[in-house]
Order: C-alpha cells, then structure tokens, then sequence
C-alpha cells in the first residue's frame, strides 16, 4: 500500500503545491491513498507500518507522529519548502520576530531527522536544496531536485492554447500575503512604464488562457520561492519574465527556453515514480534485478470508452526498461475522446499501431484480429491489457522475461491489485499439480488471473470455433477463461504463476462487464468449462 500525506489536497485549495501534489499521485501505476496530516496519529501511522508513506507538505503532522515515523516507518519526502521553520519560511519568521534560528531548535532537529530517515528526499529546486545541505550537512544522500510536476494532460492543455498575438499587458498576481511581493512588482511596473494587470480569484485554467495572450509575468516575492508554479506557466505560454533572485529555480538549466522547460516537465512524474522503485522496490512488490532478454512482446490492447485511464495504460507500457516490444492498440468504436487521448499519448512512437474499427468486435475478436496481423512472431510473447487497466512497474516485462528464460515456458499468469482500492485480487494462485497432472483446468476454480501472457507459438493451436457463440462471432465476454482454460490445458505444466503484481486492475470503469453483466459473464463461463478440453502439447 502506498499513503501520500499532504496538509491539503487539490479538492480542498488548488495552490501550487497541491496541484503537483495531485499530478504526482494521479501519475502513480499503483493506487495511491490520501491522507490528510492533521488527521493522522501515532496509532494510524502503527496500524499502517507496513505502508509506504509518501509526505509532501506535513505541517500538520504532531511531533510524536514525526518521531514515530522516524523510527518505524519506510517512507518519501517532498519539501515544498522550508520545514524546519517554525513559519515554514524563514523570511517570514524574521519579518515577524527579527531572526531565524529555527534550525538549532527542538523542532528544526527533528524535521531534519525526519528528512534523515527518509529513503529519498525531492526539493523543488537547486537553491532549496543547497539551503538544506548547508543547515543540516548530513543530508547530502537521498537527494534530487523535483521542481513543480505537471500532469501530461494540464501540459497538453498549455500547448493547446494560442499563444500568438499577444498584447502589451503583463501580469502580476494578487495576494493577500506580504512576501509574494506584490507592491514590489506593482512598483516596477509603474516605473517602467509598463501596462499591467492585477489577477485575482481565476479559475486554473482561465489564468493559464490569460498567460497565453499576456506580454508577460512579473513575480517579486520577498523571501525565497523554491519553484513557483506560475512562473513556469508563463515561461511554458511564451511569456516575457521580471523575476528576482528569490525565485529559486530561475537559473536552472532545464528552465532557459520554453523547449527545454516542457521536455524537462515531461518527464518529472516517470523520474520521480522510477526513482522511489530503485530506492523501495519491496513497496512495489517488484524485484530490483530487471532481466537480460532478448524476448519480444506483443502487446495487445483493446480498449472503449476508457478516456479517463487509457494514458495511464499507454505510460506504463512506455515505462517499461524491458524495451523490446510492439504494441497493437484497437479502439472498439469509442463514442468519448479516448482515440484523441490515445494518439496524444503515442507520439511518434513506432513501437505503436492503433486500430480504429469501423464495426464493434468486443475484446476477443480484438484480440484475435490483432493476433493474426504478420508482425506477430511464433516465438513472441503475447500480453493481453484492457485499455482501461494498466502494467503495474516498469519492471513488469522484466519480470516476465524471467520466467520465460526458461525456453520450456509457454504461458504465464499472476497477481494484480484493484485500482482504486489498492487491495490485491482474491482468485489468482498458482494451479495444484492434481489439476496439471490430470488436466482437469475446467473443473478446478479460476485461478489464471492478471497479468496473462502466452507464446503466440501456442496460440496458433487454438481452434477459433471454441471462442465463437452458435452465431458464429466471438464471445462478447468472458474472454479470459474462453482463451487462458484451453491455453492452460494445452502448456500443461509449462505454465507459471508469477506472484508479485504486475497489473493494476482498474474498478472505476462503469462498464466493467461485472458491473453491468454479471449473470451473463457467469452463464458463459460455465458453458465454456463444458467444452471438450484440450490435450497437452
């Protein structure tokens, strides 16, 4: 189980702290619970030990629930900005009190410690960052630079808008706290001429439209401000920049032009995930040894309907370090903007083919159109993954790869998690030698669950007439036990199950077949288990 902590959510107050907050979790392959600080005590944190814990902003967190972390929990840190302040901004602190030695005090130390014990600490820039590490010289470990995440779709939303015809007004944004400088900025608009307007209470995406016709940005904050999320914005909208030093992450490299600033932006959700599975692999439940192989996979992905999940699907597949793979995606007639969602996510990507039907087929005929395309080798891997559903790691092909070194494997089968929940699945075990012995599949309870692969090698000696109704099309549902009982019959005990979890099985989706069809799935599952099995090969 993964808990991310935050003082606030997206749903309570969209600052910019929240809204990376929001475009990290939601980026997660593995579903992620939230928690707010103030709400958490030293007997949720021990119920949970076993937890990883993810904290972004903690304020709210009590000193015990600090020092019992510390000493019993395995978790990650955000600082968003300076902690170890009792103003969480020493600046703020000296306008208040005159100085700022709130890293010699009793709190200072522990949230030092806290940052200690964490098996990775991110900051939102290089010059928050070098504050730190001068304060408190033993964190120099564990460390990288974050700066503020975007989500791909709120990226995608900034280079949709247009930027051309810009006028000659630039932008400052009000705030009712002294240290965002907004006098400053005001200030230097007057003496310099310049044509400026004051912003205030606008919706996220209102102010980004207003960014892209905008000359530029002028941002003044009295103190330091590790990676304000504004200022990228108006860099990313082709906006002129009247900053000071205090805005920490002006002089980074990844934030001179507006190209740079996207690529580096793009890639700060798969660095961030990546990251926390080489430093807490066992939390992800995926081995840290990725697999030497030369095994290509075919992956197929049939998909309707599934706009809100299918960039997840296509990011995990993207993810993978095991990178010898084709991908063929079919949209079954999609009536929302999946097919727009999948093409933006594909890129120019070749490893990638989407089909668009022109008459629905259902998963199975899907399948067993895209399996008999010529790209797909005897000896391929053949991984099915509804559009809806996505790989759990980067490292799951890898993990594939390891159980099918051993050349006498044909077919694996595995574990998963429910999305959003984060509970793993009930059914899947591996077969009893009994049921292998005896090939008895049919008569034995559903065991072959998520993530399903084969070689196309056995696929081939699959009689298309058993996953067809009396009408002659394929089944409209209950494809898995249609495919995986007589493939499982067929490979005997060249088959193994893989138990860490290599798939998120989404339970969001309203269409789900066992949602709205339950009775009918249910039907056809039994009138499948009465057909004649299949020998071993």
């Amino acid at each position: 189980m993964i808990i991310f902590v935050a003082d606030l959510f997206a749903e309570q107050y969209k600052g910019g702290a929240e809204l990376t907050t929001e475009a990290i979790y939601q980026s997660s392959l593995m579903p992620v619970h939230k928690a707010i600080s103030s709400t958490l005590n030293v007997e949720i944190l021990k119920e949970h030990q076993d937890a990883f814990w993810i904290f972004g902003n903690f304020a709210g967190l009590s000193e015990d629930c600090l020092l019992y972390a510390i000493k019993n929990l395995k978790y990650s840190v955000l600082e968003y900005d300076y902690k170890y302040c009792k103003f969480r901004s020493p600046s703020k602190h000296i306008e208040k009190e005159g100085s700022c030695d709130c890293h010699n005090s009793r709190h200072g130390k522990i949230v030092a410690m806290f940052l200690h014990a964490s098996v990775h600490n991110w900051w939102m820039s290089e010059g928050q960052k070098n504050i730190y590490q001068e304060l408190f010289p033993f964190l120099q470990e564990g460390n990288q630079v974050l700066s503020s995440v975007f989500s791909d779709r709120t990226l995608d939303y900034i280079e949709s808008l247009d930027t051309k015809n810009k006028n000659d007004k630039w932008v400052i944004m009000n705030s009712e706290s002294w240290i965002k400088g907004v006098d400053d900025a005001v200030s230097y608009a007057k003496e310099n001429n310049l044509e400026y307007e004051l912003l205030w209470g606008l919706e996220h995406k209102e102010f980004l439209k207003k960014l892209a016709k905008s000359k530029g940005l002028i941002f003044l904050p009295k103190g330091n401000d590790t990676c304000p999320r504004m200022v990228i914005e108006a860099k990313l909208l082709g906006c002129e920049l009247v900053l000071n030093d205090g805005v920490q992450h002006k002089d980074e490299e990844w934030f001179a032009t507006k190209d740079t600033a996207m690529e580096y932006l793009r890639q700060r959700t798969k660095t961030y995930w990546n990251t926390l599975e080489d430093v807490a692999a066992e939390y992800f439940e995926i081995p840290k040894e990725e697999s030497e192989s030369n095994i290509r996979y075919h992956i197929v992905v049939p998909f309707y309907n599934a706009d809100k999940w299918v960039h997840k699907n296509i990011d995990s597949i993207k993810r993978q370090r095991h990178s010898n793979f084709i991908c063929t995606l079919i949209d079954d007639m999609s009536t929302d903007k999946s097919v727009k969602s999948v093409e933006l996510s594909l890129g120019n990507d070749d490893r990638f083919e989407l089909i668009k039907n022109k008459e629905k087929k259902y998963a199975l005929g899907n399948i067993a159109h895209a399996l008999s395309l010529e790209k797909c080798q005897p000896e391929d891997v053949v991984l099915l993954l509804d559009g809806d559903d996505w790989l759990a790691s980067s490292k799951t092909l890898s993990r594939l790869s390891d159980a099918y070194k051993d050349e006498d494997c044909l077919l694996t089968y595995g574990s998963y998690v429910y999305f959003p929940m984060g509970i793993r699945g009930v059914e899947p075990s591996e077969y009893p030698e009994e049921v292998v012995k005896n090939n008895t599949y049919r008569q034995d309870k559903w065991r072959a669950s998520h993530l399903r692969t084969f070689k196309q090698k056995l696929w081939q000696k699959l009689s298309h007439d058993d996953l067809k109704d009396e009408n002659g099309d394929y089944y409209k549902m209950t494809y898995d036990q249609a495919i995986m009982l007589p493939l499982l019959e067929m490979a005997g005990g060249r088959s193994k199950y893989i138990p860490e979890v290599l798939h998120v099985y989404n339970k969001e989706n309203p269409l789900n077949v066992d949602k709205i069809k339950a009775q009918e799935q249910y039907a056809l599952a039994q009138k499948i288990r009465e057909k004649d099995k299949y020998e071993k090969i």
